[in-house]
């Protein structure tokens, strides 16, 4: 039987790997969370899964060194792998902040290619993509993607360029998807099923006021359509809202998570009711363990909203309080998921336990809600990152990763 000590795990230049998945590990003196706390415990790795029960065989015992175990984090909400040059650099950086799991709500199939490809690396990412968004026709995101395949990428020229545009079709099919009844839906669903998604995303954007119209979402009638179809291929659908009205039509309908919260892309001056959601909303979401991406940090780029986090902080608050299933998710095209998680550290009372289930159990279960990670338990899989510090005293420690266990097997660790 081999002994690794932690000297060996805290070598930069050191790379730890498993001769198979079948190997069997014992991880003794660590601190694993528990979703509220530390709690030391061994466990022991067996065909790529936890358990407590001694095999009959154990071919290496990894010393901890009291170190803190969490489980590995997931970005809900991925834009930086679709429509950018940079791809690569984005894995690296997922990779490199112990990301193990990413959810794509928007993508061509070209930037899909392009991703996988990198993707399909022993310690990087697992994706699902959603491909093609589902909205009304000419609705967001059509101009999104329709203008640049048309070559008009300049905002002032896309307005004046606009009548041409708007009977450009070129990326329908790729980047977004027309649909504006029930007989649209089962018209395309042949070809939206050739695609492969992982989960299918949908336009709510004022629905009940504004659906169906021109450079908005889906009609009411249109997005439980799209629900109902994509439920038959045994599909998860998420929802990309505007005001409170959408979340209580996503919850009739039956979307199986929401890729915001009502009014993040809000300015902060007039009447802000319509983005508030109620006691009542909360419980709904709450009952039926419905993911949200709270997607904070979109805030950080609107100077105009000077007090947006204090605003996010009491959301927040309320969310935890009423039992809401918080995802964390970027959509940034810049910025793998670090730059969320250096959004939330400084918010007002901050439960530190509390962020951490977000980042590393909801996040992943939300993502892959039928397999058995997010957690420490019996069966789970043995994927887990072993971290430097404690970050229910500092939430940033979540970043210094000593090294990090993907289904039973070691990968390189972090420099």
């Amino acid at each position: 039987m081999t002994r690794i000590f932690v000297l060996l795990l805290s070598l930069g230049s050191a790379t730890l790997q498993a001769q198979n998945t079948q190997a069997v590990y014992q991880f003794i003196n660590g601190n694993w969370f528990d979703g509220a706390r530390f709690a030391e415990a061994n466990w022991y790795s067996v065909g790529g899964k936890l358990t407590q029960k001694t095999p009959a065989k154990v071919d290496s015992v990894i010393d901890l060194g009291h170190r803190w175990v969490v489980p590995p984090l997931g970005d809900a909400f991925c834009s930086s792998l679709s429509e950018h040059s940079f791809i690569r650099q984005h894995v690296e950086a997922y990779t490199a902040d112990g990301v193990f799991y990413l959810q794509i709500l928007a993508n061509t199939q070209e930037d899909r290619k392009k991703a996988t490809a990198q993707l399909g690396k022993p310690d990087s990412p697992e994706a699902v993509f959603a491909n093609g968004g589902f909205t009304c026709t000419l609705g967001h995101p059509f101009l999104t993607y329709e203008a640049p395949a048309q070559g008009v990428r300049n905002p002032t020229d896309i307005a004046g360029k606009y009548a041409v545009i708007r009977e450009g079709r070129t990326m329908h099919g790729n980047g977004y998807w027309f649909v504006d009844s029930k007989k649209g839906v089962d018209n395309i669903w042949k070809d939206v099923m050739a695609q492969s998604p992982g989960v299918i995303s949908i336009y709510l954007l004022d629905a009940q006021h504004s659906g169906g119209k021109e450079n908005r979402g889906l009609s009411a009638d249109a997005a439980k359509a799209v629900v109902k179809k994509a439920h038959k291929s045994g599909l998860r659908v998420f929802a990309h809202v505007e005001t409170a009205e959408d979340v209580r039509l996503g919850l009739q309908i039956g979307v199986d998570g929401f890729a915001n919260l009502p009014g993040h892309q809000w300015d902060g001056t007039g009447d802000g009711k319509k983005y508030e959601l109620s006691d009542e909303d909360l419980k709904s979401l709450a009952k039926k363990k419905t993911p949200v991406v709270a997607l904070f940090s979109h805030a950080q780029t609107r100077a105009n909203r000077p007090n947006a986090d204090e605003i996010q902080a009491a959301l927040l608050k309320r969310l935890f309080a009423h039992g809401v299933n918080v995802v964390i998710g970027t959509d940034d095209p810049q910025r793998a998921l670090r730059s969320e998680i250096n959004y939330w550290f400084p918010l007002k009372d901050l439960d530190y336990a509390q962020a951490i289930q977000v980042f590393c159990t909801n996040t992943p279960q939300a993502i892959f809600p039928k397999r058995k990670i997010g957690r420490f338990a019996e069966g789970y899989e043995a994927s887990f990152l072993v971290l430097n510090g404690d970050p229910l005293q500092n939430l940033l420690k979540l970043r210094d990763i000593a090294f990090k266990v993907r289904q039973g097997v070691l990968l390189k660790v972090s420099g």
